[in-house]
């Protein structure tokens, strides 16, 4: 009984850490094979997204400012970015939560979240092949 009674008190907890990504297409909606997390490029807001890579979404991150990282939040979107078979995004903004906000979550119990903006792309094989041969390149590395 008493196992029942700390997972009810933990489960506010661990859900308050969790990281909700959702995606809006702005492209037509294709059906893609999912691509896996780990094989999602992340470029920073002033990076240059290659030219031939194709916007397929805007991704919209939100958690919980006190219980999650930026870092979660990008994972999150690379998630959500391989599951609709995109395999690049941007990181657009990100916001925190202002100090009234968090002063007023603590005061009346509302949400004071961590929110971003991500684009997600569909980058070719051969678009990458192309980055790549370019930091070979300017690594000195070329044939």
């Amino acid at each position: 009984m008493r196992f029942h009674a700390f997972a009810a008190l933990l489960m506010p907890l661990a859900a308050g850490a969790c990281v909700q990504a959702t995606a809006t297409y702005i492209a037509p909606r294709q059906n893609l094979a999912p691509v896996p997390e780990e094989q999602v490029h992340v470029y920073l807001a002033n990076d240059t997204v290659p030219a031939s890579c194709q916007r397929y979404a805007l991704i919209s991150t939100e958690g919980d400012a006190d219980m999650t990282s930026e870092s979660q939040m990008i994972n999150a979107a690379k998630r959500r970015a391989g599951k609709i078979g995109a395999n690049a995004i941007q990181l657009l903004a990100t916001r925190d939560p202002s100090t009234g906000t968090r002063i007023a979550s603590v005061v009346f119990g509302t949400s004071a979240n961590r929110k971003g903006q991500l684009l997600a792309f569909r980058c070719t094989e051969e678009q990458q092949a192309s980055i790549a041969d370019r930091v070979r390149e300017f690594l000195g590395l070329a044939d």
